[in-house]
């Protein structure tokens, strides 16, 4: 992990940054640029635009992570539930993202397992028959094994469960063995902040990392398991391999999804839209906004300058 990632880890942790952040909220753009509203309604709002404006689906999730506070989890919890029914009352996919550490698993994998069960079937309930799943986000590698039963677990409970897994991890295609058989959804990342012991080296191993469990899911034995496929990359020459691939394969543009950030490289976005691809975007909602971004700006350096400028400039987000 570079210095610059540990000071962004740092600042997005500092109760006090936070704080001051916050309180920098009404002048800066920043929050605006990668966080679709302070509540539920606001992000629906938002995403309702996306779709209607620009075909663009979304995955709305609760800002809130490794939390042990029993309140904060069971509100955490009650967020996502919340965010379910109202996306499919907006007619929209009933697609949230959660982290196991914002729903319990901080204070033990029974209460973490119960709140997943609950969100899980308050989605199946509000479903409006779009493309509607709960993701779970992978965290940190502790948190690896355990993510993944939990995935495991709701799927054979019949629930809508989706996966992400990271391709910097050297047991990624071991994990993505028994997944593409499955019905469900599965999102590729790269995975910020590697740990050496466990990871691939250096971006061109990575990528080629990412590319070969791209194959896997594009498989024909996943296409017959109606499995879904999801690569949450910004990369356009990672989506350039993916989509050829794709061709070769026989899988439509519509078959699988490219999902990116709220807020990062939307021109790109609309380009692969206009190509006839499905595309997701990640969209945090919340008043708890600053570790989140902060977060995007360490896996992203190039980012910095939004930090800067935003404590002055208004932003928009597709215009």
């Amino acid at each position: 992990m570079s210095l610059f990632q540990k000071s962004a880890i740092a600042l997005a942790r500092s109760p006090g940054v936070g704080r001051a952040m916050r309180a920098l909220a009404a002048r800066t753009s920043l929050a605006r640029r990668f966080v679709g509203g302070a509540d539920v309604a606001q992000a629906v709002r938002t995403a309702v635009r996306l779709r209607e404006a620009h075909g663009i689906r979304a995955s709305l999730f609760y800002l809130g992570e490794y939390v042990a506070d029993a309140d904060a989890i069971e509100h955490n919890t009650r967020q996502a539930m919340q965010a379910c029914a109202a996306l499919g009352q907006a007619g929209l996919d009933v697609h949230v993202s959660i982290d196991p550490t914002a729903i319990g698993y901080m204070r033990g994998d029974e209460l973490g397992r119960g709140n997943a069960r609950r969100i899980a079937a308050a989605a199946r309930e509000a479903s409006a028959g779009g493309r509607d799943w709960v993701v779970l986000d992978m965290e940190d590698s502790g948190l690896r094994e355990r993510t993944c039963a939990l995935h495991c677990e709701l799927l054979q409970a019949g629930l809508p469960a989706g996966l992400t897994l990271q391709a910097r991890r050297l047991g990624t295609p071991a994990d993505l063995a028994w997944t593409i058989g499955q019905r469900t959804s599965l999102r590729l990342v790269k995975g910020a902040f590697p740990e050496r012991a466990l990871d691939h080296a250096g971006r061109a191993r990575i990528d080629q990392a990412y590319l070969d469990a791209a194959a896997i899911m594009l498989s024909p034995a996943a296409r017959e398991a109606g499995f879904l496929p999801v690569f949450g990359t910004h990369d356009d020459r990672l989506a350039g391999a993916i989509m050829a691939l794709a061709r070769e394969r026989g899988w439509a543009p519509e078959a699988f999804e490219f999902e990116m950030l709220y807020g990062v490289r939307p021109d790109w976005q609309l380009a692969l839209r206009r190509l006839g691809y499905t595309v997701r975007v990640y969209l945090p909602f919340g008043q708890d906004w600053w570790p989140y971004a902060a977060r995007r700006i360490g896996e992203h350096p190039r980012n910095a300058w939004l930090l800067a400028r935003s404590l002055n400039t208004e932003g928009r987000y597709f215009g």
